[in-house]
């Protein structure tokens, strides 16, 4: 995606942000709705093409309040950040992609891996990048999001909702080496304090460490992608 259309998405987005704000607050008119259900539709197809998951499961206004009232979203400034925290990874994305900010080498091709009904795994993905290059880093964080791409991928292939990828990965049939290479990856992210679990000393993690991973879980993706995921006729 080139600097133009980076622009031309993120303004998209944030206009469907500002219908939904005004809609669960206090800025209501009866055109709003039609409107929404035209530009989310909209920004759905745009993010596909873009490869973004869209973060945003309200496919109307109305299924939105109704959400905001289910969850006791009882104040405006509640749902105001519940609205801008929806988007948040991805318009921080496209701001970097507006600097022609360049991705890292594996990023392109795992994030095409990730079509289809592993869709929703590029959010993680999408998380453990931005960990690393937003403004005030998290690389813990980035390492566990990272693990937890491979492995969400794992269990949708699989078909293993509830599994862990130590246990599952038993059942990908991948070379022998590699699974263990994948299952070492987890190791390490379990036993490292505050990346999978809470920790009693301060966190020796770096940038480097967290772009190591980030590229180890952009190859493990491509590669168990192209092991289990059905091959289009």
């Amino acid at each position: 995606m080139d600097s133009k259309r980076a622009v031309e998405l993120g303004a998209k987005v944030m206009a469907l942000q500002a219908l939904m704000i005004a809609y669960v607050t206090d800025g209501r008119t009866s055109a709003q709705p039609a409107e929404y259900r035209e530009l989310y539709s909209d920004v759905t197809i745009d993010l596909e093409e873009a490869k973004y998951a869209n973060p945003n499961p309200h496919n109307s206004l109305e299924v939105l309040m109704a959400f905001c009232k289910l969850q006791e979203m009882t104040t405006y400034a509640s749902r105001r950040v519940y609205i801008q925290e929806l988007y948040s990874d991805i318009l921080l994305d496209l701001k970097r992609k507006q600097r022609h900010a360049p991705s890292p080498r594996g990023w392109e091709k795992a994030n095409t891996a990730l079509g289809d009904e592993l869709t929703p795994v590029r959010s993680q993905w999408l998380k453990a990048k931005n960990f690393i290059f937003s403004a005030t880093p998290d690389f813990e964080n980035s390492i566990k999001e990272s693990i937890n791409s491979i492995e969400s991928s794992l269990m949708i292939l699989l078909n293993s909702p509830n599994g862990t990828l130590g246990k599952i990965i038993k059942n990908a049939n991948l070379d022998t080496d590699i699974e263990r290479l994948i299952s070492q990856a987890y190791g390490y992210a379990s036993n490292k304090s505050f990346v999978r679990h809470g920790g009693t000393s301060d966190s020796t993690l770096s940038k480097a460490e967290a772009e190591f991973f980030l590229e180890f879980a952009a190859t493990a993706i491509i590669y168990i992608t192209q092991k289990l995921k059905p091959r289009k006729p």
